[in-house]
């Protein structure tokens, strides 16, 4: 009798056994803000952004909040899209004077462009937390050249707690050139040219072998799978670097450092390249940065180059330790003469569409992923910091390994002696 009931039960359970599990949304509303969208719709006072899951489902001044929400209240303060800083070795480098923490740079003899970073991405880095807390929620990692002018292939991260970091892999392919350029390739400009042209001449002729990594990353960038980011200073490498695009009309070329760009900022604009600039970079610490100025950002954009800033370390290594520091340098933009909403968007969307991202990332809309920052104040001033950071429509710790040392060690507690405290 009782297997008998068992049975019955187990009959009448089935059909509901067989249905679709139902999904209850995680849905947040940051409400009250002032939305610096990034789109269209500009900027919306009082606003309200419904995210569910890790999308942005509707953005307003009237949009309704659906019962059993949880709530951000912005109360007035600047939301804007997460920050995406576009050139740093966040995740690489943890410490820069101990060789083991340092994944950014290869000499194996075997390949040099078909180095991929991607292997050596940190997730646990104890510096990620604390570029986050600064609002910066993804950005594009870079290896170092050593030997060779080709450095490696670059990969795209984003900065959550979840420790699924990598997201883009094998997005850009780093080369070298200028001064630095011409030493790896034999001590003459020239010499670095002719190298990169065969190589990829080489490329376009024809297919390339899984087995040979410099050849398939080489012919990833020709056919434009991939982005070349080119670092070129001075004004003459900066017009030789445009002649790639006529060369290889599928290269999706991208130009890193651009000191002296706004010398040549209208050929950059009419060839649609778009360019990584340090907006702090104003003295002529070497012979192809004569002419840096801090103007260079907010003259190329007027120019209609698509612009993104970052800080970019001399020689060229990105220090992570600064990778939090991309609202200061565009709000050192702004204080020579770039527009406020230009050096937001050098800052947010337009790095996402210089990698091919814009459509999930960089902007304020619905479908896109919910990289969302509450701030205190102007993002762009060095007193206004993160109240509230979302990556993938999920809230983010406001903690870092710095900030549990500065609350363990900030005040003398209990009757336990300081010097025996855990």
């Amino acid at each position: 009798m009782r297997l008998r009931r068992a049975v019955l039960c187990a009959a009448a359970l089935l059909p509901t056994l067989l249905l679709p599990a139902v999904i209850v949304a995680d849905t947040i509303a940051i409400t009250g803000g002032r939305i610096h969208t990034m789109a269209a719709a500009g900027v919306i006072e009082h606003g309200t952004v419904l995210i569910r899951d890790d999308r942005i489902v509707a953005v307003g001044a009237d949009v309704a909040v659906p019962a059993g929400a949880s709530i951000v209240e912005a109360r007035g303060a600047a939301v804007t899209p997460g920050i995406f800083n576009a050139y740093t070795q966040l995740g690489l480098v943890e410490n820069e004077d101990v060789s083991s923490t340092m994944d950014h740079a290869s000499t194996n003899p075997n390949f040099s462009a078909g180095f991929d970073v991607q292997y050596g991405v940190n997730a646990y880095s104890t510096l990620i937390p604390i570029v986050r807390l600064r609002g910066v929620t993804r950005a594009a990692i870079f290896p170092i050249a050593t030997r060779s002018l080709f450095a490696g292939q670059g990969a795209l991260i984003k900065l959550d707690s979840s420790n699924d970091t990598v997201f883009g892999t094998r997005a850009t392919l780093f080369v070298e050139l200028g001064a630095q350029g011409a030493q790896l390739a034999g001590g003459a400009r020239g010499a670095a040219w002719q190298t990169l042209h065969a190589a990829l001449d080489r490329a376009s002729a024809g297919g390339a072998s899984k087995e040979d990594a410099d050849a398939m990353a080489l012919r990833a960038a020709v056919t434009g799978s991939s982005r070349l980011v080119a670092h070129v200073e001075r004004a003459a490498d900066i017009l030789n670097a445009l002649e790639l695009r006529r060369r290889y009309p599928q290269l999706r070329l991208i130009l890193l450092g651009a000191s002296e760009g706004w010398m040549v900022a209208g050929r950059i604009a009419a060839a649609k390249v778009p360019v990584i600039v340090d907006s702090l970079a104003n003295l002529p610490l070497d012979f192809e940065t004569m002419a840096a100025t801090q103007e260079n950002a907010a003259r190329l954009a007027q120019a209609g180059v698509l612009v993104a800033i970052t800080p970019i370390y001399r020689f060229h290594a990105a220090t992570p330790h600064n990778a939090g520091l991309v609202t200061q340098y565009a709000g050192n933009a702004v204080a020579h003469g770039m527009p406020w909403a230009e050096a937001l968007k050098a800052i947010t969307l337009n790095p996402a569409v210089m990698f091919g991202v814009a459509d999930r990332l960089g902007s304020i809309e619905p479908g896109k992923s919910a990289d969302l920052v509450v701030w205190s104040g102007d993002p762009l001033q060095l007193d206004a910091r993160p109240e509230a950071v979302l990556i993938a429509g999920q809230r983010q710790p406001m903690v870092s390994r710095q900030t549990k040392l500065r609350d363990r060690y900030r005040l003398p507690q209990g009757a336990t002696p300081f010097q025996y405290r855990r």
